[in-house]
């Protein structure tokens, strides 16, 4: 079996795992789905990536590029620990007190984020990385698109595969820099915060200007550690 032939069945073979389980449990919502906590509910949408990815690269020895703290713990710790500050801080603005629920609802968020990119960048990203960025991304949007189970031909469902493509790109180029699941599930989090109703006592562009602060941290906290890495690299080398 040729490596491209090896490639093909490994993409197939994800994908089928990944958009039958999120078909199953979306759309059959057997009472496992329907009787469980939101939490459990939440997750259980993105578990799909999450075991396509698994199988591929435990089973089938596919490649996987990032590692779950690939810029390291402190790093990670204080690009994740940002906006649940900002969002807990905001609370005071809105009602006198800390908006106390914060660190649980990004964490939900997150580890959703972190369930979907297992798959879709650690594995799939990966598995296409000899191709051309724009064909490259092109794929990952199509069938990220088509796993969202979105069919109709509608304006906002052509808004939403623009948004995924934009994304296909900003969160390949997290990918690549910082070698980091956690980075990745997070700037995928950003997304989803603001348009997720775990954090609706918040106003959107309260939301908006906690994402942007928090995104532009994270890329300073990443670029800080490329140059640490290049420096340290130049040193060795030289």
């Amino acid at each position: 079996m040729t490596n491209s032939t090896k490639r093909i069945s490994a993409i197939v073979i994800f994908y089928i795992i990944a958009i039958g389980l999120r078909y199953y449990i979306t759309e059959i919502k057997p009472d496992f789905f329907t009787n469980s906590n939101l939490y459990i509910n939440v997750l259980l949408q993105a578990i799909g990536p999450l075991l396509g990815g698994l199988f591929v690269i435990k089973f089938l020895k596919r490649p996987n590029e990032l590692k779950l703290l690939g810029i390291g713990f402190l790093k990670t710790l204080l690009a994740i620990s940002i906006p649940i500050v900002l969002f807990s801080l905001v609370g005071i603005l809105n009602t006198g007190k800390p908006y106390l629920n914060a660190p649980k609802y990004i964490a939900i968020i997150l580890v959703y984020a972190l369930f979907e990119e297992y798959g879709w960048r650690n594995y799939l990203q990966s598995e296409l990385s000899e191709l051309n960025k724009l064909i490259k991304y092109l794929i990952i949007t199509v069938l990220w698109f088509i796993w969202h189970l979105n069919f109709e031909l509608t304006f906002n469902n052509l808004i939403f595969f623009l948004i995924l493509f934009a994304g296909s790109f900003g969160i390949g180029y997290v990918a690549d820099k910082s070698k980091s699941l956690i980075f990745v599930a997070l700037f995928h989090a950003f997304f989803n915060i603001l348009q997720n109703e775990l954090l609706s006592g918040i106003e959107m562009k309260q939301k908006l200007a906690i994402i942007i602060i928090s995104a532009v941290s994270a890329i300073l906290i990443m670029k800080y550690d490329n140059r640490i890495k290049s420096t340290t690299a130049n040193t060795v080398y030289n």
